[in-house]
């Protein structure tokens, strides 16, 4: 557990400062407009479809379908040009690790957001949600990661690696939380 509790130290400010200012904020206080919701899912399949390529190169066995749900959310508010990309880049597994904190660790906040969704007056037309939808399992993937990281020993590099990539990992997330969808 010396690997994730150093991420967690180590990435706590940074992760509270890019949640202040993130329209999610808006999901939240039931303050959001569809417009800023369709952007807010832009945003979150950017930064995620950058991180999930890279993650998966090194780690096998990783799963995930942030993805593919958001594109299904996407595509049903008829947004569907999704060619643009975030640069992004792990070079080894100790990187895909940290990436993958970062990935996998925001299933509980997007669960509570999720839960937010059908109160927001602006939103109650949506049908259900597939990325925002408030449901449990979408915590599977952070419990396979806590599994996979008890599974192991790291080393002190290993854990220094890891832990610098989570934090470009949060960058990349404030990086496409400055998108606009006219960025496509």
């Amino acid at each position: 557990m010396e690997m994730l509790n150093s991420i967690r130290e180590e990435t706590k400010e940074l992760h509270a400062n890019i949640e202040k200012y993130n329209i999610a904020n808006k999901i939240m206080d039931h303050s959001i407009k569809l417009e800023e919701y369709k952007l807010l899912l832009f945003q979150n399949y950017m930064a995620y479809k950058a991180a999930e390529s890279e993650i998966k190169k090194f780690l096998p066995d990783y799963s995930t379908d942030k993805t593919d749900r958001l594109t299904q959310d996407l595509e049903n508010l008829g947004i569907t040009d999704l060619n643009f990309k975030l640069d992004f880049i792990c070079e080894n597994e100790a990187e895909a690790i940290g990436a993958a904190y970062v990935v996998e660790g925001s299933a509980m906040g997007g669960m509570l957001i999720g839960k937010e969704v059908k109160n927001c007056k602006s939103l109650s037309t949506l049908p259900s949600q597939f990325f925002f939808n408030g449901e449990r399992s979408g915590m599977a993937g952070w419990n396979d990661y806590l599994k996979f990281m008890r599974s192991r020993n790291f080393s002190e590099q290993e854990i220094s690696i890891a832990t610098s990539k989570a934090k470009d990992t949060f960058l990349l997330f404030k990086e496409a939380f400055n998108l606009q969808l006219s960025d496509c």
